[in-house]
C-alpha cells in the first residue's frame, strides 16, 4: 500500500545505471521500509531514506526547519483563549510528498523494497541493472522523503508559502505560527 502511495504521488523517476557516475551510484540513498502494528491490528508502513550520506554536502542552515517552543506555544494558546479566537489544527497525509526535491538525488531501493517497487510500477524491471550478480535499481527521488537532510525545511517552505497565498501572516516572533 505504501508504495501505490509513493507511485501515485510521483516520487520516484527510473535512472538507468549506465547513466549514473560511479559517484552517483555509490551516494545513492539506501531506502529505509518500516512497518509497524497499529493498536487497531492494522499495519501501517513507511519508507524513508537514509539520508546520513547527505549530512557531508548541506551545512545547517540548508537543512534546519524552525520548530515552536514549548513556551510559545503555551503563550499562543492562552492568547488565543482569552480573544475567543478559531484555533485549526489539521494533519497532511503524505506531507513531505508534497515537496518538491530541487536536487537531484539517486535512491537505491534493496530487498522487498526493490521486488514491491517492481511490481507497482513495471517500467521499473526496464531499467534494472545486475551489480555482482544482484538485482540493482536506481531511482531519482522527485519529492521529498523522510530521511533526508533537507526534507523538514523543504516541506516547513512549501507549508508556509501555501499558508501565506491563502492569505495567513506568519507571527513575527514565530515562524512556526500562522495568523
Amino acid at each position: 500500500m505504501v508504495f501505490c502511495q509513493l507511485e501515485d504521488q510521483a516520487v520516484f523517476g527510473g535512472l538507468k545505471a549506465s547513466k549514473l557516475t560511479a559517484t552517483q551510484k555509490r551516494e545513492a540513498l539506501r531506502a529505509v521500509n518500516l512497518i509497524k502494528e497499529k493498536r487497531c491490528g492494522k499495519l501501517k508502513g513507511r519508507t524513508c531514506a537514509d539520508g546520513s550520506t547527505q549530512r557531508q554536502h548541506f551545512s545547517k542552515e540548508q537543512t534546519s526547519s524552525p520548530t515552536v517552543s514549548t513556551d510559545a506555544l503555551m503563550l499562543f494558546i492562552i492568547i488565543d483563549a482569552y480573544e475567543k479566537r478559531d484555533v485549526v489544527t489539521a494533519n497532511v497525509v503524505g506531507a513531505y510528498l508534497n515537496a518538491d526535491m530541487p536536487d537531484f538525488t539517486v535512491m537505491k531501493p534493496t530487498g522487498d523494497a526493490f521486488h514491491i517497487m517492481c511490481r507497482v510500477n513495471p517500467k521499473y524491471e526496464e531499467i534494472v541493472t545486475m551489480k555482482k550478480g544482484k538485482k540493482v535499481l536506481y531511482v531519482q527521488l522527485l519529492k521529498v522523503l523522510y530521511g533526508c537532510v533537507q526534507s523538514a525545511l523543504l516541506w516547513y517552505d512549501l507549508f508556509t508559502n501555501t499558508l501565506k497565498e491563502a492569505g495567513f501572516v506568519l507571527n513575527p516572533y514565530d515562524a512556526c505560527v500562522a495568523n
